[in-house]
Formats: C-alpha cells, sequence, structure tokens
C-alpha cells in the first residue's frame, strides 16, 4: 500500500493568532479541522497508511488523529527541532521503502492522487510535482514544463520581476524512496533546496498539472476564502449538521447543529452553518457565508456576514462583524465593529464600541479597552 506522507509540523506563523493554541492543520474550516479534509482526500483516493511529520504541538495532532479516526494506520515521525520539508520527511524513512506520496497539512485540494501515482509511474520520474495555476505566484514555487512534462526550470517566491510562470507547486508529491540520497541530514527544503538540483542534474523531476480546485489556507484571505468555499461546496465533505434550505425568510443553504437557539426576527441569508449549541438572539442577521461554532452567542440586532466564529465565542448586542475571524472563546461587547480579514485571538475581550480595522490581528486573552480604535497589530492593551 502506498504510503502518504503529511507534512504537520510547521507553525503556522502567517495565520496568528490562530496558530498560538494549536497546530495549523487542526485550524477549523466550517468547523471542521483542515485536516479533515485532507484525510478525507486521502481516503477518497483509495489509500490508508498515512505517516505525519510533527514538531509544534505535536501532542495535539496525535491525540486528534488517533481518536479520530480509530480504523486508519497512522504513524508518527517527530522532530524535536525544524528540519524543513525534506529534513522532517527524510526522518520518517524508516517506515519508507516504496513509492509514496507527500501532502503539505496546510492545503485543500480536489485531485485524485491515484492518477497523480500513475502520471509518476508512466514517466518512471524520481519525483512528481503537483502544479496547479494561481493568479499570484510570489508566494510559491512556479515551475517551466518541456513537452514530456519534465520540470526544466523551477524557482522559490520569486519576486515580481523574476516571475516566468503561473503554474504553482501545489505542495503535494510523488516520490520514490531513492530520493532519501539526496536530502541531507538537518534542515532542508524541498522547493528551496532539493528540487532545483535535481532538475539542474536532471535526475527526472516531472510536473503533473491539475486545475480542481485548490488552497493554501495558511494566510487571514485564503483561510476566509477556504471556509465560503466550504459553505459552497466546492470542497467535500460538507459542513455538518441538518440542511434547512426552504425555511420562509431564510434564503440558501443553511446547517443547523444540535440543540440551536434561533430567537424572534433573526434573518439568515446562505450558506451558513451554525454549530452545536449556539444561540442567535432577536433581530441579528447571519448574512452569506458565515460559520457559526458550537456554543457561540450572537447579541441582538448584531449583523454577522462572510465571517467564522469559533466555539464558545460571544458577541454583543448591536455589533457588526464583516469577513472577519473570532477565535474561540472571545468576548466581543456590544457596538464593536471588526472589519475584512481582521483577527482577533482566543479568549480575547472587547469592550463596547471597539473598532478593529481589516487586516489587523489581536493576540490571544487580550482585552481592548471600551472605544479603541485599532488599526495595527500592536495596539495598546491591558492584560485580562
Amino acid at each position: 500500500m502506498t504510503p502518504v506522507v503529511v507534512m504537520a509540523g510547521g507553525r503556522g506563523t502567517r495565520i496568528r493568532p490562530l496558530t498560538f493554541s494549536r497546530p495549523k492543520p487542526l485550524v477549523p474550516v466550517a468547523n471542521r479541522p483542515i485536516l479533515d479534509y485532507i484525510i478525507q482526500r486521502v481516503v477518497d483516493s483509495g489509500y490508508s497508511k498515512i505517516i505525519m511529520t510533527l514538531g509544534y504541538l505535536r501532542d495535539q495532532i496525535s491525540s486528534y488523529v488517533s481518536s479520530r479516526y480509530p480504523n486508519l494506520d497512522f504513524r508518527f515521525s517527530s522532530e524535536k527541532k525544524p528540519l524543513g520539508t525534506a529534513g522532517g520527511v527524510r526522518v520518517a524513512a524508516s517506515d519508507i521503502d516504496e513509492t509514496f506520496i507527500v501532502l503539505s497539512g496546510d492545503i485543500l485540494f480536489d485531485l485524485d492522487l491515484q492518477r497523480m501515482v500513475s502520471f509518476h509511474r508512466k514517466k518512471d520520474a524520481l519525483v512528481t510535482v503537483a502544479l496547479t495555476p494561481v493568479e499570484d505566484p510570489s508566494h510559491y514555487g512556479i515551475a517551466v514544463l518541456d513537452d514530456d512534462g519534465r520540470i526544466t526550470c523551477f524557482h522559490e517566491k520569486p519576486r515580481p520581476e523574476e516571475i516566468f510562470s503561473k503554474i504553482a507547486n501545489a505542495g503535494i508529491y510523488v516520490m520514490e524512496p531513492e530520493i532519501f540520497d539526496y536530502i541531507p541530514e538537518g534542515n532542508s527544503d524541498f522547493s528551496a533546496d532539493i528540487f532545483p538540483v535535481l532538475i539542474e542534474e536532471n535526475r527526472g523531476v516531472y510536473g503533473f498539472v491539475f486545475t480542481g480546485y485548490w488552497n493554501d489556507a495558511g494566510k487571514p484571505d485564503t483561510f476566509l476564502k477556504a471556509n465560503h468555499d466550504a459553505l459552497n461546496s466546492h470542497i467535500t465533505p460538507r459542513p455538518e449538521g441538518e440542511l434547512l434550505n426552504e425555511v420562509p425568510g431564510r434564503f440558501g443553504n443553511i446547517w443547523v447543529g444540535q440543540d440551536v437557539v434561533i430567537g424572534e426576527r433573526v434573518r439568515i441569508t446562505g450558506p451558513v452553518v451554525i454549530g452545536d449549541g449556539a444561540e442567535i438572539d432577536d433581530g441579528a442577521f447571519l448574512g452569506r457565508e458565515t460559520v457559526i461554532g458550537s456554543g457561540v452567542y450572537v447579541g441582538s440586532d448584531s449583523f454577522v456576514r462572510g465571517s467564522v466564529i469559533l466555539d464558545g465565542g460571544r458577541i454583543g448586542d448591536d455589533s457588526q462583524l464583516i469577513n472577519c475571524v473570532i477565535d474561540e472563546c472571545c468576548d466581543i461587547r456590544k457596538n464593536c465593529i471588526v472589519e475584512r480579514c481582521a483577527i482577533v485571538g482566543r479568549g480575547a475581550l472587547l469592550e463596547p464600541s471597539t473598532v478593529i480595522r481589516s487586516h489587523c490581528s489581536v493576540s490571544n486573552n487580550l482585552r481592548i479597552l471600551s472605544g479603541s480604535l485599532l488599526d495595527s497589530d500592536y495596539p495598546i492593551v491591558a492584560e485580562k
């Protein structure tokens, strides 16, 4: 059975503060951890042997998958210090003696992995890299292919003047165990250190181009997009809960968990998911592409659209949340405004009439004083 290596050891710095208290693969998308979507894709492709490279907050991941997926063959390879993508996979080499697949632990995709493995074997490749078209390739490795699909040029995270392709590395690889002969001990990265050398030496690095769904959910804007895409059924599995799509006064798909309380004059425009035990008070509005976690309270006459409110959050009366992220157990008091791509960290308290501007973040367990206007990531705050 072809083993699948999931690289889950990174610190997720681009999406802090969500990753201060959890590893990035366990950040929820539409109330499911990113890792659930990856494992579902692996299983749907016919594979069940999964090796996870772990580092940052490793115990959370191993505990989660062991309890959530008791029937799958999981093995764990831990890094005592960060080793990079290639270095981390090299440490797992003792469990690998055949063609294997490598996946980044923070991507959502609908690629059929068996098709990619078949392509890899047909080409007799050492490495096959999944490539996908992107609008802005500056955050990824980019490639040029010859007529046979061999990668002839590869450049990691190019500057604007260095962009020669918009076909980007999707963080999905098929490899032969001989790859370990080219990975040194210690820290190394596939894209920055290993692939350019193999391509230069013509060792058989091929590109498998696909145009299906793919999202690197590691930034605030792409994380929000992942949630919106999950609600719009662009990725599977679908949100949990009872699907209500023909309720008078409520439009679009609405998934509702158990023991949810919805007050009078509440308006909901789907797609929306509402987790178990949530309460939506009188006169509140939940707009398109909103995710409400378990145990969340949304106060009366509040306006929430395109936002993600994780478990245990409390949103005060007359507040406005637009395309933002509220981590677990936050307390957002009345008349607050949180704008696009802002992130409020776990356990934070926003006192009444606070405004958080677009793309700003509030770290975990901070108290923001009443009437504050935050337009940077370094507000003057007092500890709770």
